[in-house]
């Protein structure tokens, strides 16, 4: 009984997600022309966070918890970083109420809806293994830094399969000592109860937390202390992670 009851849980979470996804990527494309008089697309992303809001409520096994958004200003930008292990982590991050542009695959975009609403709101798409993509993401990152709008990474690269943190990539840290940006860390716990990677099914409870650790400035860092950078900021994510709840 209890085996149906989830399965019928998960179906009604599913229907409420695509319904949900369709509506609001749908208002996302339709402000895409607005990019002329708002090219930091602050209402795009406004409604990313609308889109976020509706998910995180339509099942009431979930809860969430922020902790720590206040140390993000308002006109401040940032190299966001934030840990990866499920599709959920999405949602969570929009809670921030901080513009930022994701760096996403680029396999995303072609999702019908999903896929629109990210160029609408000026995702930035990398293609591993074609040459080219990481330098055309990476200086699509920096040009958004310089004009005051944040990026959000996750330096790991793919989602875990198993929760624990993988080895992060240089390229984050690169591009905040290049911009002058402090690094936010962004630690997310629980996430993957929701959805796990390769897992169809989200009727489950969960309770994730999506904790804003301080940021570390970086302007007048030398490049040759990124590997440094990436170390100290790996090791206090993954402090975090394993900090009792």
């Amino acid at each position: 009984m209890e085996a149906l009851k989830r399965i019928l849980l998960s179906v009604y979470l599913w229907i409420a997600v695509i319904l949900v996804t369709v509506g609001v990527t749908t208002l996302i494309v339709i402000t895409w022309p607005l990019a002329l008089v708002d090219p930091s697309r602050r209402l795009a992303h406004s409604l990313g966070a609308v889109w976020a809001y509706l998910l995180l409520h339509v099942n009431p096994l979930w809860h969430f918890e922020t902790l720590g958004i206040k140390k993000l200003k308002k006109d401040q930008a940032y190299v966001l970083i934030s840990n990866h292990a499920s599709l959920s982590d999405i949602v969570c991050l929009f809670s921030l109420r901080h513009p930022f542009r994701w760096l996403a695959k680029r396999s995303l975009f072609y999702i019908p809806f999903l896929g629109w609403a990210m160029k609408a709101m000026g995702s930035i798409p990398l293609e591993r293994g074609r040459h080219g993509s990481i330098r055309e993401s990476y200086a699509q990152s920096l040009e958004w830094l310089r004009q005051g709008v944040s990026v959000l990474i996750f330096p790991e690269g793919t989602r875990s399969r198993t929760g624990e943190m993988g080895k992060f990539k240089s390229g984050a840290f690169k591009l905040a000592i290049e911009s002058g940006c402090p690094i936010v860390p962004i630690v997310l716990t629980g996430t993957q109860q929701i959805i796990a990677k390769g897992k169809s099914s989200f009727g489950r409870p969960g309770r994730a937390v999506m904790n804003v650790l301080d940021p570390i400035e970086t302007r007048g860092l030398d490049p040759k202390e990124e590997e440094a950078v990436r170390c100290r900021v790996e090791n206090l994510m993954r402090a975090e992670l394993r900090r009792p709840a």
